[in-house]
């Protein structure tokens, strides 16, 4: 459905930030990135949505291909309308709309949806009851939760094929991520919407996604699996913050683990 095929990044045409990145999403697949902060996980997403636009970046090489036609050339408005939509980290709400004028705001990508607006708000406050609650809350006033909630619910008006979600888990408490984590299951399963995933918490993306990317300084540096990754004990070590003998390891006594990592060997 979605195939990244050696996918070369650049910014103001000099700065390389992706090296040959190689990505496939199956239709009703959920898959996730994982890496550390400034691996190019981000950089990835807005390959595929067209947003490197606005930011000066360009697919320099290589291609992004949606169900076999080459997309990274188009617009990201463009795109979107193909059903391919990014929920952007950190929310990037309307903060001075209220919850419903921000959730309306996601199916004007959508031609003449105004008389399905109705049926689709309510799609949504099924899967995220609380923000019924709080439709005429002023967005910029809501928790992170709702906020990262809305964000979703603007993506679910615009009848998303490919949802691109970036960092969902950022700033929110363990409870609420796993709430969060389920609804991002339920729409995965219960609407057929393939799902790629970014993300630092190794645990919840492995828990949720079927199939894992390793990205490390722009390239993909092991994939498989999600079951696989979590039997990796490098993925163990590194990533999941587990020792041989099943201790909690800091990163600041691993700091060499890049010399130490068998993928870069």
């Amino acid at each position: 459905m979605l195939e990244l095929k050696n996918v070369e990044v650049k910014y103001l045409n000099t700065i390389l930030v992706l090296k040959g990145v190689n990505i496939q999403l199956k239709p009703g697949g959920f898959s996730c990135i994982l890496g550390a902060n400034g691996a190019g996980k981000t950089t990835t997403l807005k390959a595929i949505s067209g947003l490197l636009r606005t930011e000066e970046g360009e697919v320099t090489d290589g291609g992004v291909y949606y169900e076999g036609n080459p997309i990274h050339k188009y617009y990201p408005e463009d795109i979107a309308r193909m059903g391919i939509l990014q929920v952007m980290e950190g929310r990037r709400l309307a903060e001075h709309l209220t919850v419903e004028e921000n959730l309306k705001a996601g199916g004007l990508i959508i031609r003449g949806n105004g008389g399905r607006a109705k049926k689709d708000l309510d799609r949504v406050y099924g899967f995220f009851p609380r923000l019924e609650h709080i439709k005429n809350s002023t967005a910029g006033y809501c928790s992170g939760g709702e906020q990262q909630m809305i964000a979703m619910g603007r993506c679910l008006m615009g009848h998303p094929k490919i949802m691109l979600l970036d960092e969902p888990s950022m700033g929110l408490a363990p409870l609420l991520v796993r709430e969060i984590s389920g609804i991002a299951r339920r729409i995965n399963k219960e609407e057929r919407v393939s799902i790629l995933l970014v993300e630092q918490n190794a645990h919840i993306a492995l828990e949720l996604a079927e199939y894992g990317y390793i990205l490390e300084n722009g390239r993909i540096v092991l994939d498989g699996p999600a079951e696989t990754l979590k039997r990796n004990e490098d993925v163990k070590e590194f990533y999941l913050g587990f020792t041989g003998m099943g201790a909690r390891r800091s990163y600041r006594d691993v700091k060499h683990y890049k010399r130490r990592k068998r993928w870069l060997g």
